[in-house]
């Protein structure tokens, strides 16, 4: 008897359990005021995050939760609503995982939260000078080609990305259209292990070619301008990049006040770059990410304050 009422509670519990999980308006329900925006955990990602964050914390009482997630997945959570947040894809690159949910209506975008970032091809800035190289065009010189052949097989390295990202692609018919497929070839990988393919070279004094973008952990050490330049690329395979602010229709038809607040914040890639020394240091726990999105606002409490009169 003793077992079989255990059994039935047992299966009670169950039951119930269930139904909470389906049916979250039972008993657990997140508030109306809970927001969740996710991140890809690159350190770029983290002050728009961080300080929209904090402030829709603190003037509107929020509540955020930041979970990781990748680039389609966070589309996809955006478009059904289970996300209602999203500033950490890079358009446009990623604009085309994003495109049917805002062509739909389901996504709406609410402005840039920073922009005009560089994204191509650099080069180290004292070889662009020695052999006066401002563009790609200029690459076609088969002395040049041999200066930045890493593995000695007679072709020029460009160092690229990650072979699943668009620039992987990107950058393949980039060296075909300007003429360089029988001088080059992209490097593809990890980016950790191009970066420290790249430095490697620097170290050894040795030029370096290589896609990237700005804000980017590598010119925190190696600052574009100082130590890159960017090369022209006339046939603009690559346009100056921009973060957007997107966010779910329901959620902003729900919450005006709050997608009005987040329509008001920008950055720069700068500061982008400045939080990128700071976290490399000191790392990426949320107490230092918070810290530092508090440090900013009052740094800039005159432009915070002018973006809260929009809510007043």
């Amino acid at each position: 008897m003793f077992a079989r009422k255990k059994n039935v509670f047992l299966m009670v519990t169950f039951v119930i359990f269930a139904l909470l999980i389906t049916f979250p308006a039972l008993g657990f329900a997140k508030s109306s005021k809970h927001v969740v925006i996710p991140n890809w955990g690159w350190s770029g990602d983290f002050p728009p995050i961080y300080i929209t964050k904090v402030l829709l914390e603190d003037q509107l009482g929020y509540t955020i939760e930041i979970l990781e997630l990748s680039d389609v997945a966070s589309a996809i959570a955006l478009d059904s609503g289970e996300i209602q947040l999203n500033m950490f894809l890079w358009f446009p690159n990623s604009e085309p995982v994003m495109k049917k949910y805002l062509d739909s209506g389901t996504v709406v975008d609410l402005g840039i939260m920073y922009g005009d970032l560089p994204e191509g091809v650099f080069l180290s800035k004292w070889v662009s000078e020695k052999y006066g190289i401002k563009s790609l065009s200029d690459l076609n010189n088969p002395d040049f080609a041999k200066l930045v052949d890493g593995d000695g097989d007679g072709i020029g390295d460009l160092y690229g990305c990650d072979p699943g990202w668009a620039c992987a692609a990107k950058n393949d018919k980039l060296i075909t259209a300007y003429g360089l497929d029988k001088l080059y070839k992209q490097v593809v990988g990890s980016t950790h292990l191009l970066k420290a393919a790249a430095v490697g070279r620097i170290l050894s004094k040795k030029p370096v070619l290589m896609y990237n973008f700005y804000p980017n952990d590598i010119f925190i050490d190696y600052p574009m301008g100082k130590d890159f330049v960017y090369l022209e690329e006339p046939q603009k395979f690559y346009n100056k990049s921009y973060v957007p602010k997107l966010a779910n229709k329901k959620w902003v038809d729900a919450n005006p006040k709050a997608a009005q607040l987040v329509r008001q914040i920008n950055i720069t890639g700068e500061d982008v770059m400045s939080w990128m020394k700071v976290t490399r240091d000191a790392g990426d726990d949320p107490k230092i990410l918070e810290k530092l999105a508090r440090q900013w606002i009052k740094k800039h409490q005159s432009k915070v304050d002018s973006w809260l009169k929009a809510i007043k």
